[in-house]
C-alpha cells in the first residue's frame, strides 16, 4: 500500500488545481481519476470553454499557469469572461502543469472503497485494469464532481429537489457553420423557438471554437438526478437522441447552420450539479448578495447565479451577483471528517447558488484552496491564508 501526503480524487479542473496547489505547498501528491487522463468535463464533456472569470479573479494562481500554457500552445482566445481553447490542447496543458509540479497521476482508477479510523479517512481503494489498489494519505480532496469519495466515506450530502437543481446536457460539436454571428443566430433562434424540439431549452447555447466554422453546441437538456447510476444511463441515451432533431431545427431556421454536420458527441453527460457535501460553514444565498465578504474567504465566486432551470432556461432566483461573495473555508471542510476537503460544484452551497462556483474559474479557485489546505493537514485559517497568499490565490480579494 502506497502512502502520500495528499490524495486528490477527480482530475477535472478542480482536482487538477487541488493537486498543483498541494504540490506547490510541499506535499507528495497523487491525483487519480476514473477517466483515461486529466481533464474531466472540460475535456471529455467537450466544454473547453473556461468560463467564470472576472477582472480580479485570474491572479497568479493555477488559472494563470494554465492560461500561459495554452498561450504557448497557440490555443488561447480571451472572450469577455471566457477562455476558449481546444480539449486536446487543454489536456496537454494540464498534463504539462502537473508534470512540472511533480504530481503523480493514476488514471482509469475508480473509487470503490474507503476505510475510516474515527473521524478521519485512513485509506481508499480503487479498481484499476490491474486489480484493486489500496492507497493511504494524511489528507484527501474530493474533486469528483458528484461527491463519490465523500459518499463512500459516510459524509452527509445534499441531493437537491428537481425544482432547485439544473438540467443535464450532452455537448456536441458541429462543423461547416458559415459566418457565425452570435447576435444574428440568437435572433433567428428566438424567432422560431416555439418549434424547438427541446421545450425546456428556450435560449440559444453555442460557442464558436478556435477552428474555423466549428461550434460547440449546448442545446440538449433533461431534468433528473444524475447521481443515480441507472438514471444517468437513461439520460445519456435520451440526450443523445435529441441531437439530430436539434440539428434539423438549426439547419432549417438558422441559415449559417444550413450545411452544418455533427462531428462529435461527448462521451459523458454534462451534469452541472448533482449533490453537495455538508461542510462546517455553507455558502448561502444571503452570502451571495451580501455587501460583506464572509469570514475566512478562500476562493472567489462568479458573477451570476441561475440558468439551466428544469422548466426553461431562466431560473426563478437567477441573476447577476450584486454582493461581494467568497467561498468561506468552512464550505470546503467536510463536516465530521477532519482530513477530507471538497472542491468544485460539491462544496457546501445552497443549490440555488451553485452557478457561483461550478464554472471553470470557480472550480480552479476552490480546487487550489482545497489542495493547499490538504497539504497543510487542514490548518487554522491564518496558516492557510499565508500559503494562499504566497501562491497568488487571494489577489482577487485585495481588489474587491
Amino acid at each position: 500500500m502506497k502512502k502520500y501526503d495528499c490524495i486528490v480524487a477527480g482530475a477535472g479542473l478542480s482536482g487538477f488545481a487541488a493537486a498543483v496547489g498541494a504540490a506547490q505547498a510541499g506535499a507528495k501528491v497523487l491525483l487519480l481519476d476514473r477517466l483515461p487522463s486529466v481533464g474531466g468535463t472540460a475535456v471529455y464533456g467537450l466544454t473547453p470553454i473556461l468560463s467564470g472569470w472576472h477582472k480580479n479573479s485570474l491572479g497568479n494562481a493555477v488559472g494563470s499557469m494554465l492560461a500561459e500554457k495554452l498561450k504557448a500552445l497557440n490555443a488561447f482566445d480571451w472572450r469577455v469572461n471566457k477562455i476558449v481553447t481546444h480539449e486536446d490542447r487543454l489536456q496537454q496543458a494540464m498534463t504539462d502543469v502537473l508534470a512540472e509540479a511533480g504530481v503523480k497521476t493514476l488514471y482509469n482508477a475508480a473509487l470503490c472503497g474507503v476505510e475510516r479510523q474515527g473521524d478521519a479517512i485512513s485509506k481508499i481503494s480503487v479498481t484499476t485494469i490491474g486489480g484493486v489498489l489500496e492507497l493511504a494519505a494524511d489528507a484527501f480532496v474530493d474533486a469528483t464532481g458528484d461527491a463519490v469519495l465523500s459518499v463512500l466515506a459516510g459524509a452527509e450530502t445534499v441531493v437537491p429537489d428537481d425544482e432547485e437543481s439544473m438540467t443535464k446536457t450532452l455537448m456536441f460539436k458541429v462543423r461547416n457553420v458559415k459566418g457565425f454571428d452570435r447576435d444574428t443566430v440568437v435572433a433567428q433562434f428566438q424567432e422560431h423557438v416555439s418549434e424547438f424540439p427541446v421545450k425546456i431549452q428556450n435560449s440559444f447555447m453555442g460557442m464558436p471554437l478556435l477552428e474555423r466554422e466549428e461550434v460547440v453546441m449546448n442545446l440538449t437538456a433533461i431534468p433528473g438526478n444524475a447521481a443515480d447510476p441507472e438514471l444517468y444511463s437513461t439520460m445519456y441515451d435520451q440526450l443523445y437522441r435529441q441531437i439530430e432533431p436539434i440539428m434539423e431545427f438549426m439547419r432549417r431556421n438558422v441559415p449559417c447552420f444550413a450545411e452544418a454536420v455533427v462531428t462529435k458527441a461527448a462521451p459523458i453527460v454534462g451534469v452541472r450539479y448533482s449533490r453537495s457535501v455538508k461542510g462546517e460553514r455553507g455558502l448561502t444565498i444571503e452570502d451571495i448578495f451580501s455587501p460583506e465578504t464572509p469570514a475566512e474567504p478562500v476562493a472567489f465566486c462568479g458573477t451570476f447565479i441561475g440558468g439551466h432551470y428544469i422548466k426553461h432556461f431562466e431560473s426563478p432566483w437567477g441573476g447577476k451577483i450584486t454582493g461581494k461573495p467568497a467561498v468561506p473555508y468552512g464550505a470546503i471542510k467536510v463536516r465530521g471528517i477532519k482530513n477530507l476537503l471538497t472542491a468544485g460544484r460539491i462544496i457546501d452551497i445552497d443549490p440555488r447558488a451553485v452557478s457561483a462556483v461550478r464554472l471553470a474559474a470557480g472550480c480552479l479557485a476552490t480546487g487550489q484552496a482545497a489542495g493547499i489546505a490538504a497539504a497543510l493537514k487542514v490548518p487554522e485559517y491564518g496558516v492557510l491564508r499565508k500559503e494562499l497568499d504566497r501562491q497568488g490565490c487571494m489577489d482577487w480579494l485585495n481588489n474587491m
